[in-house]
């Protein structure tokens, strides 16, 4: 994940050109640097806003958890006579983990996307404001109802994290397409500090578990601050039927809104493929022969290579 974010993420979901300096690709991509997000960076002696470093990204998510300023943590470590082992020890935030982090998304329904990309300038700082709100007040809540750092035998223990979490934003402004498309990508780090100081880590399940609830909210708050400031209305549309039905701009034509959604056109299509090559291909026991459904294990998969 951590090598995904160095070489994409970082870059407006591009390609980092090999061996070019983090500042220098991010500025021919057009995007801006990454910034550290919530009330856990006060333990780590960072401050929100502060720009995120390449070192910072490889010691808390690269490297299983370390503090983002491990490698000044263990120089001076050396310095004072510690041993490698025990300055190595110093910078770790808890135990080391393997999940390091959990990646959110959050763009504004199609039809603000739409009036973001091709309205007036004061349309456009409206919608950039309050998108940036609502992931901070989304931040916010998955802080002080959701995240749970488990501890104890077989996790027996569980307690909200009272200092808040740590995570790094990311700005993007177009679709891998190449489409105008506002969003941010959220890196949430799984590291929390307990009430008596010691790092645990988040509980990722629960994380998991909110990710259409934290979606929803942040829709609800930009769209609704969008609209009170610019004096807009919201009407439903339906995307998929027999499911809660999208609040978009009242007035945006629904054919202009498809247009925004063909990059998710194409993955349905070269899915539907995929599909058809993989039934035909195996049978249950991966032996030649065909398949009347594809298992969601396989579908996940097949999935992610459309996406690609």
């Amino acid at each position: 994940m951590y090598r995904y974010y160095l070489r994409e993420t970082v870059v407006g979901d591009g390609r980092r050109p090999a061996r070019t300096p983090l500042r220098a690709a991010r500025e021919q991509a057009g995007v801006p640097a990454g910034r550290w997000m919530g009330r856990g960076l006060a333990a780590l002696g960072l401050a929100p806003g502060e720009e995120v470093t390449e070192a910072q990204l490889r010691n808390l998510f690269g490297e299983r958890g370390r503090h983002p300023y491990a490698d000044r943590i263990e120089a001076d470590r050396l310095a004072q006579g510690a041993s490698p082992k025990q300055a190595y020890k110093a910078d770790a935030l808890g135990h080391r983990v393997t999940v390091t982090g959990a990646d959110f998304v959050f763009r504004p329904q199609p039809s603000i996307c739409l009036l973001w990309a091709l309205g007036d300038e004061e349309s456009r700082l409206v919608i950039e404001a309050a998108h940036e709100r609502a992931i901070v007040r989304v931040l916010e809540w998955i802080e002080d109802e959701v995240a749970v750092i488990r501890y104890g035998k077989d996790g027996i223990y569980r307690v909200r994290p009272p200092g808040g979490m740590v995570a790094v934003r990311f700005r993007h402004y177009e679709a891998r397409s190449g489409r105008p498309l506002l969003h941010d990508h959220l890196l949430l780090s799984v590291k929390g500090q307990r009430l008596d100081g010691r790092w645990g880590s988040i509980h990722t399940t629960a994380l998991h578990e909110n990710t259409v609830v934290a979606s929803a909210l942040y829709n609800e708050l930009v769209a609704a601050e969008v609209c009170e400031a610019l004096g807009l209305a919201t009407e439903p549309r339906t995307v998929t039927p027999g499911c809660r039905p999208v609040m978009e701009i009242a007035g945006v034509p629904y054919g202009l809104i498809r247009w925004t959604a063909r990059r998710s056109d194409q993955i349905a299509s070269c899915l539907v493929e995929l599909e058809y090559e993989y039934v035909t291909a195996v049978d249950d026991d991966g032996e030649p022969g065909f398949l009347s459904v594809v298992s969601e294990r396989a579908r996940a998969k097949l999935e992610r290579i459309a996406a690609r």
